[in-house]
Parts: structure tokens; C-alpha cells; sequence
């Protein structure tokens, strides 16, 4: 493995092409916090989950990654940043659990480096037996990729619906071991006028009620291009949390990072190289 390109955000965080031994190409990114640094790393080239508002969906699934490719990412970050990495999510490139093996091997690996369960998240569309096999194999954190509230509305944006409906991803979530201080995270990507208005957040709360310790994160959209979404304004984003909390969820919006060196949430890509004709 190398580094093919590093990109620095403004805001310090790092965004890492690297390349594998067969030249396939993946991204990570290392996120710099006041209190932590935590390492977003890719589980596949590309996915295969389609999901409509995220680049890498749109690459296509080309291989899942190695044990030693995941932890690979971690310790290329530590060693080219010269920083301690606190936290690891499972939110790159690639759903974790279409790759559940070597994901499940890279989390040991990581906590045999030191890190603790509590600081290592996979986020997952929804594969309801490999959520609940997780949940038996290994300790970690679970997040849902939910973003949107019914079944018709996340069949269009999160095409897997289709096959796991909503009330079979949240039963399998519910037989995760959660628990408070370890709850289930909601990643809820906000898309404007489509599913950032006052019905939707009336119906996500009724959704979320049957889980008991659950943590909602908003996440205003990052623009992608070619994808014809917007990011929605602030005072819808502000509604909504301030609705859940109301409702009695912790929320909170996701702080955008990394976003001019495309490294932020949905954005991460290898484009495909163009040869001429």
C-alpha cells in the first residue's frame, strides 16, 4: 500500500488516496477533533449498494478489501500524520457488512493496537442477519444508515430497502447488544425537499420510539457532482434536531468536515480514468 495524493481541508482534516499492490485505489480520511482523531476507513472498492446521494455508489462495487487492507489505512494515517488515532468509524468507502469477514478481523486487529470497543463504529445500510451476527462476534459501536422514515421514501434513496424493508433492519437492530453510553447511531443525510420537512421528522419519531437507546446524527447533504441534490438550509436542519430533542432523542448535526478536499460524508470517490480513443 502507498499514498497516491493527500489532500488537506481548511479545517485540517486529511483526505488519502492510496493504492493497493493491484493498483486498485481506495480513500480514507483522518478527522481532527479537539479531544480526538478518528481514521473514517474504506471496507471495498467502491459499493454496491447504489445509494442516491453518495459518490461511491456511483463507482460501482469492484472487490471487497482485506484484513490487512483496512488496518493498512489506519496505520498509513498515523504514520503520515504523525498524530495518535483515537476513534475508528467503518463509514468510508464500501458497506462493511457486504464485506463481513475481513471487517470483523480488521476491528480485532484494531482493538489488539489499543483502541477499546466504545471507539470503533460500523455504519451499515441495513443487512439484518449480518447485524445481528456482528452483535454476537465482535464488540463495537452500530450505526443505521436510515435516511428517510418510510419504506417508499428509502427504497428510492437507499435501493437495499427494497429488499430489507425498514421493519426487518430496526428488529435486527434491536437484537444488537445496545445499551446506554452505546447506543444506536442514526445517520440521517439531509436532503433538501425531500426528506428534511416537518412530515418526515413527525414520522421519524415515531419510527425511532421502539429503540430503546438511540442517538440520532443529522447530516446536512454534501454536494456531489452530478447528483442533483441540495444541501438544506440551516433552519430546516436546526427544526428538525430541535423537534427530536423535543421528542426526547439525543441529536445532534454532524459538523461538516473535509468538504473542499472532497472528504466529507458521501463525497469519497476514485474516479475512473478516461482513455482516449
Amino acid at each position: 500500500m502507498k499514498v497516491a495524493h493527500r489532500a488537506i481541508a481548511k479545517d485540517g482534516t486529511e483526505k488519502y488516496l492510496v493504492e493497493l499492490s493491484d493498483g486498485k485505489r481506495v480513500e480514507c480520511v483522518l478527522i481532527k477533533h479537539k479531544r480526538t482523531v478518528c481514521a473514517c476507513l474504506s471496507s471495498q472498492v467502491g459499493c454496491a449498494m447504489k445509494c442516491a446521494f453518495c459518490a461511491t455508489g456511483r463507482m460501482g462495487f469492484t472487490r471487497n478489501l482485506t484484513a490487512d487492507e483496512i488496518v493498512g489505512q489506519f496505520d498509513l494515517m498515523e504514520r503520515e500524520s504523525g498524530v495518535k488515532i483515537t476513534n475508528v468509524v467503518f463509514m468510508g468507502m464500501g458497506e462493511p457488512l457486504h464485506n463481513y469477514d475481513n471487517v470483523v478481523a480488521a476491528i480485532r486487529a484494531l482493538q489488539k493496537k489499543g483502541l477499546s470497543w466504545q471507539k470503533i463504529t460500523v455504519s451499515t445500510v441495513g443487512l439484518p442477519e449480518k447485524i445481528r451476527q456482528l452483535g454476537r462476534d465482535v464488540q463495537c459501536k452500530l450505526a443505521l444508515s436510515l435516511h428517510a422514515p418510510t419504506d417508499e421514501l428509502r427504497s428510492g434513496l437507499v435501493p437495499v430497502n427494497a429488499r430489507y424493508p425498514l421493519r426487518d433492519v430496526l428488529a435486527a437492530c434491536l437484537d444488537f447488544p445496545l445499551r446506554r453510553k452505546s447506543e444506536l447511531m442514526i445517520e440521517y443525510v439531509l436532503l433538501a425537499g425531500v426528506n428534511d420537512g416537518d412530515e418526515h421528522t413527525r414520522e421519524l419519531i415515531a419510527l425511532l420510539r421502539q429503540i430503546p437507546f438511540v442517538v440520532v446524527n443529522l447530516i446536512p447533504y454534501n454536494p456531489v457532482e452530478g447528483i442533483g441534490f441540495a444541501r438544506p438550509s440551516l433552519e430546516s436542519a436546526e427544526a428538525m434536531k430541535a423537534a427530536l430533542i423535543k421528542a426526547g432523542f439525543k441529536t445532534f448535526i454532524r459538523t461538516t468536515k473535509g468538504i473542499d478536499a472532497s472528504a466529507a460524508c458521501g463525497m469519497l470517490s476514485v474516479k475512473k480514468k478516461v482513455v482516449p480513443a
